[in-house]
């Protein structure tokens, strides 16, 4: 699932880059602060930080899914701490996630109870559960870490 309050242009003195060992424990603190699961985020195929002034400020992850019907990922954990917000922190980290799956060419699903308005400008439109694809049924946050009233969105290969 994914927190709203990431707009704006993004602040020179961020930077994005892969997580480390060292950044997991601010990593955890900042999803948890934003009320999100933290079930499954020990087996994402890419955690990516944003930091300023040698802290964690932001984070997103995707999760890396394959079936008979190809890649698929999951995009999820995108917190951004609350003095933070409105940089332009929460649209890099997401275009950062992004390109990463650009390359693969593959579908990407969201689940957010407050964030779908936001997330059109990269390419996400609602879709049911139903039609997310059907590899995502492993990721712990369909499986219920969110709650059924969290919304899919899909932007598509």
């Amino acid at each position: 699932m994914l927190r709203d309050g990431m707009t704006g242009g993004a602040d020179p003195g961020v930077t994005i880059r892969p997580a480390t060992q060292g950044d997991l424990a601010s990593v955890r603190r900042l999803i948890a602060d934003a009320a999100l699961p933290l079930d499954g985020l020990d087996a994402v195929a890419v955690l990516l930080v944003a930091e300023s002034d040698d802290a964690v400020v932001g984070t997103v992850a995707l999760e890396r899914y394959v079936d008979g019907a190809g890649t698929v990922f999951l995009l999820r954990s995108a917190a951004v701490t609350a003095q933070h917000r409105g940089w332009g922190i929460g649209a890099a980290l997401t275009a950062a996630a992004l390109d990463r799956v650009d390359a693969e060419r593959a579908p990407v699903a969201l689940l957010t109870e407050t964030a779908d308005g936001w997330f059109p400008r990269f390419g996400f439109r609602p879709v049911a559960r139903d039609e997310l694809p059907e590899a995502l049924a492993a990721s712990a946050e369909l499986r219920g870490a969110c709650p059924d009233s969290a919304r899919a969105l899909l932007r598509r290969a």
